[in-house]
């Protein structure tokens, strides 16, 4: 499944359209056939991952206990444990970005924790990594250690070698954990 061209559709949908979606949504992955498949697809001590949706992004996971419409599982980033819902899994190791088309503003949906975005800063080219998605802005930290809250709009994404040589480890909370140069 097309998440950027789901998006696509629902960009010129009411509040009530999507309301309408959500509700609709929510009945079909809470079917108990649906759990049931998902439930007799994975075992106890594998590794899976789940979308989180604080950071935007997958998260690798070892599966610790099967319940009946809950999952526990011991999150391998900051070694945590939680419980959710086992449609969070993407057992099918599906692509699950939204991309942004170049004609479009970009916003929450199509960046994630971690990320390493620049955006302008007065004719001063600042890059930075992501480590807080607020509704409106993106929290970053600078390779100076510098902190910024940058509207989705202003930013873009950063994929060539500048990128690594700042290399920050942010846990699941949003949280630094090392700064360090490769």
């Amino acid at each position: 499944m097309d998440f950027t061209e789901i998006m696509k559709l629902l960009k010129n949908a009411s509040p009530y359209d999507l309301y309408r979606i959500k509700v609709a949504i929510n009945n079909e992955i809470e079917k108990p056939e649906n759990i049931k498949i998902m439930r007799t697809s994975f075992a106890v001590g594998d590794q899976i991952s789940y979308f989180d949706e604080q950071s935007n992004s997958l998260i690798s996971a070892i599966v610790l206990d099967k319940m009946v419409k809950n999952v526990r599982v011991r999150n391998l980033v900051d070694q945590k444990i939680w419980i959710f819902p086992y449609y969070m899994l993407n057992l099918e190791k599906k692509e699950s970005n939204i991309h942004i088309n170049h004609k479009e503003k970009p916003t929450k949906n199509h960046f994630r924790i971690g990320d390493c975005v620049g955006f302008d800063n007065d004719g001063k080219q600042c890059i930075g990594t992501i480590t807080k998605l607020n509704h409106k802005t993106a929290s970053l930290v600078t390779s100076d250690n510098k902190r910024w809250r940058v509207s989705y709009g202003l930013l873009f994404q950063v994929f060539d070698a500048e990128s690594e040589k700042m290399r920050l480890l942010i846990n699941h909370s949003g949280n630094i954990i090392e700064i360090g140069e490769n």
